[in-house]
């Protein structure tokens, strides 16, 4: 759970369920933030957040294009980004 403790992924991850698992988005599609490309913002995705979450295994993700979908382990998170998003109201203030 390491992987899931930082909010910016478990958000990309959530919405990143919602699209078919072959399904290529560019990782901005599915950022919940609200800042642009070229910001701080955008270098954490690149730097720390999208290598993280593929290494993982949970995403595939095509660091030339920024293109992600699920990778071969989305599924073991699947239960409990379920979880997360039926119970999201539940959980303390910006966890989700």
């Amino acid at each position: 759970f390491r992987c899931l403790q930082a909010q910016p992924r478990r958000r990309l991850l959530t919405k990143l369920a919602a699209h078919q698992p072959t399904e290529a988005v560019h990782f901005t599609d599915v950022r919940t933030d609200e800042s642009v490309t070229g910001t701080p913002i955008h270098a954490e995705y690149v730097y720390i957040h999208l290598p993280r979450l593929a290494a993982a295994g949970y995403i595939l993700w095509d660091d030339q294009t920024h293109e992600i979908s699920q990778g071969p382990r989305f599924e073991e998170i699947k239960p409990f980004l379920d979880l997360v998003q039926s119970e999201g109201d539940r959980l303390p203030d910006g966890w989700v």
